[in-house]
């Protein structure tokens, strides 16, 4: 049970790390690439609205010392394009004026054009080649160039990505020109990122597991104190009252010997009988918390083992008058313990039989199907919420509290199924399918 929390405690911190470093670099990462791909679709919108090019400004003049202001030229009429400053500043701002028309985002400026690499094929309207301009990227060969334009052409494609390379197809006189921009040097950065922190997330993922596992013993030593008490407590209390009991039922049996029985020594022996029944239940549900039973392992025969404990209840269903059914496939063997598989089945049983409504049905399957070999037990009650009930397997609560005293049970005979079950790694349920019957089930 120590082991179990103190691993529930490592898993849950894990699950919410990792989901917490999975959003932070994936959020990143999403960002990073749609930059990337926002920068580049900008300059290609740049090239397709250009055929392919960058748009082309003139250089400034130069203004040489030898020109002169033309004699009887009044400067008052002059415009700011006579004065040379002027003409000069003029023609820088048109300069970026007209780039600027086509930049779309911050990224783009008036280097842009020399920092980018693109080039273009022009094919015919019959996928033919017809020109090429490859003046703007040296990483790429005219025939290699071609061949992307024709496969991109056969293919039917207009624009995407192909070998890092972002593409576009655009109508030109004379068929279709392919212009495609080269995004190695972004996308390697973006995947050098998407490598670093996946490193990291890796990194901080073993940190955390061995933080986690260090810390988990500072962190949780007062609930395994407090629980190793409590387990103690119960060991001690259930050995210490066998003897009580024990000396209470042989002074009763003295009582009846010298006086008779009567309904009082019968009671008495009864209740004697039950608290020796709870205290050998408490005992077991103790050392098998500890998880070291110390009991032998072995293959047994499940199927002829729960066989025979389901016909030693015939007569108790004949009793109570309720419909009793065993269905059990031959030959299904669990490795385990007789004697532990034998309680687990009669408490179940016995649960079914204590809590099915008068004049009810019980019924008891044990087959092999696609989850493994499945136990299941279950019976009619009056009413119960639909839906599952695994609060039953819990210690010391009852579905029913206005027949506590009418059964005799103490709410602990399921809690000795869950543990039984755990301890061979088995899963076991309680479900409600229509309100009117519950199943027990337990997976082996």
């Amino acid at each position: 049970m120590v082991k179990t929390l103190r691993r529930k405690f490592i898993a849950i911190t894990m699950i919410s790390v990792t989901a917490v470093f999975l959003i932070i670099m994936g959020i990143i990462n999403i960002v990073n690439y749609s930059n990337v791909y926002s920068n580049a679709q900008a300059r290609m919108d740049i090239l397709a609205e250009n055929n392919g090019e960058f748009p082309k400004t003139d250089q400034p003049q130069q203004i040489s010392d030898s020109m002169m202001k033309p004699e009887g030229m009044d400067l008052s009429q002059n415009n700011k394009n006579s004065n040379p400053q002027n003409n000069l500043m003029g023609q820088k701002r048109d300069k970026r004026d007209n780039f600027n028309s086509f930049s779309y985002n911050g990224n783009i400026n008036e280097e842009t054009p020399f920092e980018s690499r693109y080039f273009n094929i022009t094919l015919s309207e019959n996928g033919d080649y017809v020109s090429s301009n490859l003046d703007n990227v040296a990483a790429i060969s005219s025939d290699s160039a071609i061949d992307y334009a024709r496969e991109l052409y056969s293919k039917g494609s207009i624009s995407g990505m192909y070998n890092d390379y972002m593409y576009r197809q655009i109508d030109v006189d004379g068929g279709k020109m392919y212009i495609f921009l080269d995004c190695k040097r972004d996308l390697s950065s973006f995947r050098s990122f998407l490598l670093i922190s996946i490193i990291v997330t890796i990194a901080g993922e073993i940190l955390v597991f061995i933080l986690s596992a260090i810390l988990s013993k500072i962190f949780l030593k007062p609930v395994f104190e407090s629980y190793d008490k409590q387990k103690r407590f119960i060991t001690d209390a259930s050995h210490e009252l066998k003897t009580p009991v024990a000396i209470i039922k042989a002074n009763v049996e003295i009582v009846e010997m010298e006086n008779g029985e009567s309904e009082w020594t019968k009671s008495i022996v009864k209740q004697a009988d039950r608290l020796t029944n709870l205290t050998e239940k408490m005992v077991m549900l103790s050392r098998m918390d500890e998880g070291n039973t110390n009991e032998e392992l072995k293959d047994v025969n499940a199927s002829k083992l729960f066989l025979e404990i389901c016909e030693s209840y015939e007569p108790i269903a004949v009793k109570m008058k309720k419909t009793y059914n065993v269905d059990i496939e031959p030959g299904l063997v669990i490795r385990g313990n007789e004697t532990n598989l034998s309680q687990m089945l009669s408490l179940l049983v016995d649960n079914a039989f204590k809590y099915s409504n008068d004049g009810g049905n019980v019924d008891v399957a044990f087959k092999k199907t696609n989850k493994g070999k499945v136990l299941t037990v279950s019976n009619s009650v009056e009413e119960i919420e639909e839906g599952r009930h695994d609060e039953l397997f819990e210690r010391f609560v009852r579905r029913d509290e206005s027949r506590n005293s009418k059964t005799g049970g103490f709410g602990i005979g399921l809690s000795v199924v869950q543990a039984i079950a755990e301890s061979y790694k088995a899963k076991v349920s309680a479900r409600s399918y229509d309100t009117h019957s519950i199943e027990f089930k337990v997976i082996f």
